[in-house]
């Protein structure tokens, strides 16, 4: 129960990364706003945190719009009280297209938007909430260096410009006690298992899972990470690295 009674707002809940982190923070005891622009993978989330007698509300809300995310927050307070947590998970844009002569400018753009639009537009209405709460715990989940290298030039801008960000939030917030990170993982090409959460295999010579992502979440925002703040931190099993790794190859080949 590392997170018990502590508050849990995931933006952008679409990703097999952020079930896996909702599916945890709710099994460690906290209470967790789901939000995203579709709904479907977000109530799937929801049916499995409820099977497990988890807290859970949800809300459809397009994180680059100012106003539903406005509306978004507000509901969240009103029903929980507060927001101890914020886990931006939104974003997209990925693809190993490197021709930026054939790009579309608004490709390059809505990279930007979906990144950091939806980052922004929460993270400056969140502040004073943490605030109030004595601080708490913001994470923009990134890229890491290996997968912005093999992605498109937008996707990189994009992901680079959410660790700089959390950096930058980091010395800003320091003052009101909240603490700010980058997460970066590397691809995870693992399924995402049923059931309860649980740590997978402890071995580095295999693929991601998105239960490694989690658990990096997990220890950001409990009070165990209370001294940590600015953290970029790299969750890809040594990719960035440039380690050789036979599994790891045989996917991408």
């Amino acid at each position: 129960m590392r997170m018990k009674d502590k508050v849990v707002l995931i933006g952008g809940t679409g990703s097999n990364m952020s079930r896996a982190t909702a599916l945890l923070f709710a099994q460690e005891g906290a209470k967790v706003a789901l939000a995203a622009r579709t709904t479907e993978k977000m109530d799937e989330t929801a049916e499995r945190i409820q099977a497990n007698n988890g807290n859970v509300i949800t809300h459809q809300t397009d994180l680059t719009d100012a106003e539903q995310v406005d509306t978004l927050i507000n509901n969240v307070v009103s029903e929980y009280g507060g927001v101890d947590c914020f886990i931006h998970a939104a974003g997209g844009y990925f693809s190993t297209e490197h021709d930026i002569t054939n790009m579309d400018p608004d490709y390059w753009d809505g990279a930007l938007q979906n990144n950091l639009r939806t980052l922004f537009n929460p993270v400056r209405r969140l502040v004073p909430i943490l605030d109030t709460r004595s601080g708490g715990c913001i994470i923009t989940i990134s890229a890491g260096t290996r997968v912005r290298q093999d992605a498109n030039a937008a996707y990189a801008a994009a992901k680079a410009g959410m660790v700089a960000t959390a950096k930058n939030l980091a010395k800003e917030l320091y003052e009101k006690n909240i603490r700010v990170h980058a997460l970066c993982p590397g691809i995870i090409w693992d399924p995402l298992p049923e059931g309860k959460i649980a740590p997978v295999a402890t071995q580095l010579e295999r693929l991601g899972n998105p239960i490694d992502v989690a658990y990096a979440a997990l220890w950001l925002c409990s009070d165990e990470a209370a001294w940590v703040t600015g953290l970029e931190l790299t969750v890809d099993g040594g990719d960035s690295l440039f380690i050789d790794s036979p599994i790891r190859r045989e996917v991408l080949a």
